[in-house]
């Protein structure tokens, strides 16, 4: 039951964040780059490839419909010509503002009905599970 109502919970989530953002074309992983981007600022393919785990093949593709739709910029590191860094540009910011507008609605959504303690507990709940994955598995998040 419970693995049943995360993946709900996940797929969901995901159909409201795409539908979110439909009017500017950006897909769910596209959000996870700039919202990436957002938290952590410049930063290497390889990088954001490791901590949302996923390929470096789909990181390089949606970084490539991103910097496509002028939302990010691609630089050459000095120190290393082969790697790329990845900066979000001024263009995102109107993004960002509705992406976080989203996202508080999303949360309303899915608290509804209970309680601040309720939804402390559940999220402190959600946070030992995910580091015993983490332990048993290996660290992909920060």
């Amino acid at each position: 039951m419970f693995m049943s109502d995360v993946s709900i919970i996940v797929r969901k989530m995901r159909v409201i964040a795409e539908a979110s953002l439909d009017k500017y074309d950006i897909g769910f992983p596209e959000q996870l780059v700039i919202m990436y981007l957002s938290a952590y600022g410049e930063s290497n393919q390889t990088a954001i490839a490791e901590t949302l785990e996923i390929d470096k093949g789909s990181i390089a593709k949606t970084v490539s419909k991103l910097e496509a739709k002028g939302l990010v910029n691609r630089m050459e590191n000095p120190q290393n010509r082969r790697e790329k860094s990845v900066v979000l540009t001024p263009a995102a910011d109107g993004i960002l503002s509705d992406m976080h507008a989203a996202h508080k609605k999303l949360d309303e959504t899915l608290f509804a009905g209970l309680t601040d303690e309720q939804v402390e507990t559940t999220c402190q709940s959600l946070s030992v599970i995910a580091d015993n994955l983490v332990k048993a598995v290996g660290d992909g998040r920060s």
